[in-house]
């Protein structure tokens, strides 16, 4: 028998997300033995193909710093809202620390109508280590400014894999 979600470094955050690092997306057993159905990669590795425990995996990869265009982000939130229909999800980066609580509290921030920065700071309560890069700093507030409160929250349409806002 695996026991290796005894060894995960991930932190829940709420009752079904939780934040992690490349190295607790490896461990395919333990995520799974802690109820962790998918998974929201953001720095692009590793990648699904080792994936033979049944985890849906989705990738939107944003720099861990300046370059980020604000769709990205809103990308992010929208993967994430859609894989939380599934179940608990661990949103993961290299570290755990600037991107993965970025597009966290961005979609606890838009999902409740809540100020990011009172998000973040319940993230960094919480997470062993919290540090936004000040790229992504400034590309939360790009967001703010280029999509409207309404527009934030979304879901991928069924129909040909486009975005589409969403009402809740």
């Amino acid at each position: 028998m695996h026991e290796d979600w005894k060894v995960l470094t991930l932190d829940w955050i709420t009752s079904d997300i939780a934040i992690g690092n490349v190295d607790d997306a490896l461990r395919l057993t333990g995520l799974r033995s802690a109820g962790i159905e998918s998974i929201l990669s953001l720095n692009g590795w590793p990648n699904s193909a080792a994936n033979c425990h049944g985890i849906t995996w989705r990738c939107v990869e944003l720099i861990d710093g300046h370059g980020n265009d604000v769709g990205r982000l809103q990308e992010a939130v929208w993967q994430l809202h859609e894989l939380l229909a599934r179940g608990s999800v661990l949103v993961h980066c290299m570290e755990g620390v600037s991107r993965s609580p970025l597009v966290v509290a961005s979609y606890l921030a838009d999902k409740a109508a809540r100020p990011f920065e009172d998000c973040l700071q319940e993230i960094a309560l919480l997470r062993k280590w919290v540090a936004l890069q000040p790229g992504l700093i400034e590309l939360r507030r790009a967001y703010e400014s280029a999509i409207e409160p309404h527009q934030r929250i979304g879901r991928l349409g069924s129909q040909h894999g486009v975005l589409q806002a969403s009402a809740d």
